[in-house]
């Protein structure tokens, strides 16, 4: 997801090769009185400690099994700060109002990704900007001009991911990247396998390792051309749904969560092909990675989701995503009244193009 990749985890820091546990020490001024700061399991999505600074002062401490993302969130503010970190000691030193001037220190795994993502920010930033002007502009010149500007953006993160892959193949936080880079750029995701091949050593171990371990075991499902596998999971209503009994319609089974940005950015495409086709055969099928119920339902009634919703509210351990290798969202299948897949991973219009060309 955009949001996560490029701004939602931090820590910070004094490295100790012989920590056992992840200690950090904050020292934040002007954060406001009685705020309650806790430290998320970016991974997990739940709160592994928390503490109340005294004078801006607060320490946090958790057991890490391998080195991943956790973000430190404040009480009534919206203001998160991410980290990279394995059993370090960390400390940081800044402002509250002024975070991005905040200084970390103890942490290899932090100090690489923050590197990283000062560098590939402004161009991310770049790349999604021309993407959503591209698909909002009516004149199809300017359209085609703004696609060779995002194409040419593409090309330029791509390239940059190469070489920060090949400089850094032993560390996770490039595992943690080609994750992320695989669910926006399909040149990467297509030859996922090559990238990971690449790495070596920790690069190959934890949370990060084993998503792509998955995905590349699981790359043959729902491969363009093959029959989806069966599956059943409820509805909001407690009842049970199956994509078979969707047969005889194109159906987009479409993986999505309340809390993912680029998912909800995306509802709208999805919408608007939802109007146009449905009453040629075509419906879509939802399938949320949601953990709160209330939170899901609120996003299918704003977001105008008036498809079928199943969920069995796991989050990433939602067990049709699992079935199916989803290491990302947003994602999606196409199938063809036979269930057969034709398309995947279809955005914005071109979702549209496809229906388009098979529903006449």
């Amino acid at each position: 997801m955009k949001k996560i990749i490029f701004g939602c985890f931090l820590f910070f820091g004094i490295q100790n090769l012989n920590a056992q546990s992840l200690h950090i020490t904050g020292d934040l001024r002007n954060i406001p009185d009685n705020t309650m700061v806790t430290l998320i399991d970016g991974m997990a999505n739940k709160i592994v400690d928390s503490a109340k600074p005294q004078q801006g002062k607060f320490v946090l401490n958790a057991t890490v099994a391998n080195p991943s993302i956790y973000v430190i969130g404040f009480s009534g503010a919206q203001q998160k700060i991410p980290v990279f970190v394995g059993n370090d000691n960390l400390t940081f030193d800044g402002d509250f109002k002024n975070q991005s001037a905040i200084e970390f220190k103890g942490s290899a795994t932090h100090a690489l990704y923050s590197s990283f993502m000062k560098t590939v920010n402004p161009k991310m930033e770049g790349y999604f900007k021309t993407m959503t002007a591209a698909q909002t502009e009516q004149s199809a010149i300017a359209k085609d001009s703004l696609s060779k500007v995002g194409d040419a953006q593409s090309n330029d993160l791509v390239e940059t991911y190469k070489s920060f892959s090949v400089a850094n193949n032993q560390s996770p936080v490039t595992t943690f990247f080609l994750l992320q880079f695989a669910n926006i750029f399909p040149a990467i995701k297509e030859n996922l396998g090559i990238y990971y091949a690449g790495l070596s050593g920790e690069a190959k171990k934890g949370p990060f390792a084993a998503f792509i371990d998955k995905s590349v075991e699981s790359a043959q499902v729902g491969k363009i051309g093959s029959v989806l596998p069966e599956f059943k999971q409820n509805d909001a209503t407690g009842k049970s749904i199956s994509l078979a009994s969707f047969r005889g319609k194109y159906v987009l089974v479409d993986f999505w969560a309340s809390w993912c940005g680029p998912c909800r950015a995306e509802n709208p495409n999805v919408v608007k092909a939802f109007n146009t086709f449905k009453d040629k055969k075509f419906t879509v099928l939802g399938v949320s990675l949601d953990q709160d119920k209330a939170k899901w339902l609120d996003a299918v009634k704003k977001d105008g989701l008036t498809w079928t919703q199943v969920s069995d509210l796991k989050y990433w351990n939602n067990a049709v995503a699992t079935q199916f290798g989803i290491q990302s969202i947003p994602a999606n299948f196409l199938l063809n009244p036979d269930g057969v897949v034709i398309a995947k991973d279809i955005r914005g219009e071109e979702l549209i193009k496809v229906l388009s060309a098979n529903l006449k």
